[in-house]
């Protein structure tokens, strides 16, 4: 029995009948869109900074879930579409040229100090997705939820 008096239920094994009826194969020619997805943006958090200002820790759960919901739109485009068509959705900057010391000392904290170029994405008004461009996977270091990172001279931008 498991915790609270309930019986646990058995996993259920397909029979093979039904193994049998599914489609098997290369899984880029089973999920939709993946066909291209070489050319299409992904995420890593692999360098997301838990501990500076620009953190996802200080998300609530409404915000989190819609940053996730764009995230996930900006899927469906390609790097072309998301950082060469000008301004927006995405831009890159020179990181030495970063006008926030503090987002210059974070890096260097994170480890990555000798990085050239950072990426942004805008989310919303003044939100953006900041972080690293290696061929299709925009590594992502920070939320910047309020255009700290890289302060707009025009307003609500």
């Amino acid at each position: 029995m498991a915790k609270g008096g309930k019986a646990k239920k058995k996993l259920q094994v397909p029979s093979a009948r039904v193994a049998e009826q599914k489609r098997t194969g290369d899984p880029a020619s089973l999920l939709p869109s993946a066909s291209n997805s070489e050319e299409r943006v992904c995420w890593r958090f692999t360098h997301l900074d838990l501990d500076g200002p620009w953190g996802l820790t200080q998300l609530d759960h409404e915000r989190l879930l819609t940053l996730i919901t764009d995230m996930r739109k900006f899927e469906s485009l390609t790097i072309n579409e998301l950082f060469h068509q000008g301004e927006w959705p995405g831009k890159c900057h020179d990181v030495p040229l970063l006008p926030n010391r503090t987002a210059l000392e974070r890096l260097e904290i994170l480890g990555l100090p000798d990085m050239t170029k950072i990426w942004k994405l805008r989310v919303g008004g003044a939100g953006r997705l900041w972080g690293f461009l290696v061929g299709n996977v925009f590594h992502v270091i920070w939320w910047d939820p309020e255009h700290q990172v890289w302060p707009s001279k025009l307003k609500n931008t």
